[in-house]
């Protein structure tokens, strides 16, 4: 049985307001990031959903505009770790992209012992 490594992604610390909609009931709601990667991003937010629940976040930020598909990975309590599966279109993953390619060279990414939630 072989196992095949996980890719760890940089994770910068980034606050700002962005929208989350659920895609099953389709609910939109504000919520706080806090930290972001190629892979995910942690949310803040007080709403209480399960772990495989399946989200859509839309990052409008000065810098970008990408609307993104996820997973809820894990809940505390204090907000949500998402786990990025794709773009709404091929141009907003390569945005994204793009974006974290910007904060790597602007912005040290946090150390694994400092990320806290994730």
């Amino acid at each position: 049985m072989s196992t095949k490594p996980i890719a760890v992604h940089p994770r910068f610390t980034l606050a700002a307001t962005v929208m989350m909609r659920e895609a099953a009931t389709d609910a939109a709601v504000l919520v706080q990031l806090r930290n972001i990667s190629l892979s995910g991003c942690y949310l803040e937010t007080p709403r209480q959903i399960a772990p495989g629940t399946r989200v859509r976040i839309v990052l409008q930020l000065a810098e970008i505009r990408a609307d993104v598909w996820g997973v809820v990975s894990r809940r505390d309590d204090k907000g949500l770790g998402i786990q990025f599966t794709n773009g709404t279109t091929v141009e907003d993953w390569k945005r994204l992209q793009a974006f974290i390619k910007e904060l790597q060279g602007a912005v040290p990414p946090m150390s694994a012992a400092a990320s806290g939630p994730r």
